[in-house]
């Protein structure tokens, strides 16, 4: 396994990541991780084992987070995961009928999302954390963690946040998923990403998706943290397994 630094722009700003890889493997099956808010959770085993089952992984870094230039947003997320597949589609090892998302809390938002804009052939979706305008628990997660990553601001986040939740409405883009294929995992002892929240997402799906509870999981899924890379890893394998008849181009999908 090698891994790779990787710099790319986003308009007129610049993106860091990391591109784990098999040397001299041609045609593998991809899959793009995508950190949640602020970034400190990377799921660096998750990856790490995705590449030791034979498969492309790019985890870049949102704005503002973590060496990446420019200031974190919300929004901001959405263009930065665009751009990164993209990027990802483009390396010549890579299947592009085989690309999967993989995004964790906030950043599980963001490739559902992207899921529904771009055709992909499965995404997974650990804690998704779905903007919403109910919680204070929300404000309290941004004070304490907005520390640590470039913003405008504290008031600017939460203003973006709550701009993210008046547009949000997962009935209509979760069912544009399909026919990707869609795993939603959650911790049932989650109190940030809500256990019926992620039931909800998994209903609208219209029976298509599934639905992987852990009942003794937090937000960070640390209790038993093997059991849940091998269960994410092995439904990740098995979807990308065997070659499929490529979509459309990220790179046209995204214009």
């Amino acid at each position: 396994m090698k891994i790779r630094a990787v710099k790319f722009r986003v308009a007129h700003e610049w993106r860091v990541g990391g591109l784990l890889y098999a040397p001299g493997a041609a045609a593998t099956p991809a899959v793009l991780m995508l950190h949640g808010f602020p970034g400190f959770q990377q799921n660096e085993d998750i990856a790490a084992e995705l590449c030791r089952r034979g498969m492309t992984v790019f985890v870049p870094r949102f704005r503002g987070c973590w060496g990446s230039s420019g200031c974190f947003s919300v929004h901001g997320m959405l263009e930065d995961a665009a751009a990164a597949l993209r990027l990802l589609s483009r390396y010549p090892q890579v299947d592009r009928g085989r690309v999967a998302l993989l995004g964790y809390s906030a950043g599980a938002w963001a490739a559902l999302k992207l899921a529904a804009r771009v055709p992909v052939a499965a995404v997974a979706a650990l804690a998704p954390i779905v903007p919403r305008r109910d919680s204070g628990g929300d404000a309290d997660y941004l004070r304490r963690n907005a520390r640590v990553v470039r913003t405008r601001g504290l008031a600017e986040v939460w203003r973006d946040y709550l701009a993210a939740a008046r547009e949000e409405h997962p009935e209509i883009y979760i069912p544009k998923i399909a026919p990707a294929q869609l795993l939603l995992v959650q911790g049932l002892k989650d109190d940030l990403a809500r256990p019926e929240q992620t039931a909800r997402l998994w209903r609208l799906a219209g029976g298509s998706a599934r639905l992987l509870q852990f009942r003794e999981e937090g937000h960070e899924f640390q209790t038993n943290r093997s059991a849940v890379v091998a269960a994410v890893c092995g439904w990740l394998e098995s979807k990308l397994a065997s070659p499929a008849k490529a979509p459309r181009p990220p790179a046209a999908a995204a214009a």
